[in-house]
């Protein structure tokens, strides 16, 4: 290894997650200030994702982690409901119209109409959109298929802070404070920072093809998506 190489290396997990969090909140303030467009939205929320990506796979290597119960095919934790940032919800909608079928777009038309009992992306048992699939997605981790089907999908009380925390763990720890900060951001810019349900969202988004643009410019267009989904699903 170079001598470079060694000095970029992250001191530490948290110090890593400092850096990046830091880098993500500047990246976001910057970004949200000037978006102009859905297209802007989009574009922020993904190279957002992209900068998460990028602190799991470090995260991986700084504090490796055992095997995860998590699998391709298990869809234990899409079966909830799932709170997102509004920018999130945007993102979702706009990867379906992007690469669904027209008969696959129709089940979700659906779905979103009629109400489902899982997320409404999920088909075949894996996520549709998953590349673009919100932060909090990106968070849950599983030890234990069992304990995850009793809803518990991280190992709570078993999981610490600081350096020596898994990678699982301290990645679960950046994303939410990442949501908290993002929230915080679209707060002092006069938008509504949720979290909305994503489903409730996905609706208002498909109802209102304009729904990101309204909400970028201070319109409160969710208001009522935690209040339904709660009243949707008892």
């Amino acid at each position: 290894m170079s001598d470079d190489r060694a000095l970029s290396r992250p001191a530490s997990p948290l110090a890593h997650m400092r850096d990046r969090m830091a880098e993500a909140d500047a990246a976001f303030r910057a970004g949200l200030d000037t978006a102009a467009t859905e297209a802007d939205i989009l574009r922020l929320a993904r190279n957002l994702l992209g900068l998460c990506d990028e602190v799991a796979e470090t995260l991986r290597h700084l504090a490796p982690v055992k095997a995860l119960a998590c699998r391709a095919g298990c869809d234990t934790c899409c079966h909830s409901l799932i709170q997102v940032n509004p920018v999130f919800a945007i993102l979702a909608m706009a990867e379906a119209r992007r690469t669904f079928s027209a008969d696959q777009f129709e089940i979700l038309r659906d779905r979103l109409v009629s109400g489902s009992s899982f997320c409404p992306f999920l088909f075949d048992g894996a996520c549709a959109i998953y590349q673009s699939r919100p932060m909090v997605c990106r968070g849950y981790y599983s030890f234990d298929l069992a304990l995850c089907r009793q809803g518990d999908y991280c190992e709570k009380d078993l999981g610490y802070q600081g350096d020596g925390a898994h990678a699982a763990h301290q990645l679960m720890i950046f994303l939410f404070a990442l949501e908290k900060r993002l929230e915080s951001i679209e707060e002092s810019l006069g938008l509504d920072s949720g979290p909305v349900f994503l489903h409730a969202a996905a609706r208002v988004l498909l109802e209102g093809p304009d729904a990101a643009r309204r909400w970028r410019t201070g319109e409160r267009v969710f208001p009522g998506a935690l209040l339904d989904a709660a009243r949707d699903n008892p």
